[in-house]
């Protein structure tokens, strides 16, 4: 029963570790996505058009 206490507070911690990993950061205003074509603005994603300024 002693070996148990350990374990429960390293279970515990383990999991504290894990679930704050788990937090995702969104994208920031302006950002560029190569791999879709698209930009964040405004909370938003738009697809990129012609000579748009904020695709390069």
């Amino acid at each position: 029963m002693t070996n148990l206490k350990p374990v429960a507070k390293g279970s515990f911690l383990l999991g504290l570790i894990v679930f704050a990993s788990a937090c995702v950061v969104g994208p920031r205003e302006g950002y560029y996505d190569r791999d879709q074509h698209r930009y964040y603005h405004e909370n938003t994603w738009h697809q990129c058009a012609e000579q748009d300024e904020h695709c390069r």
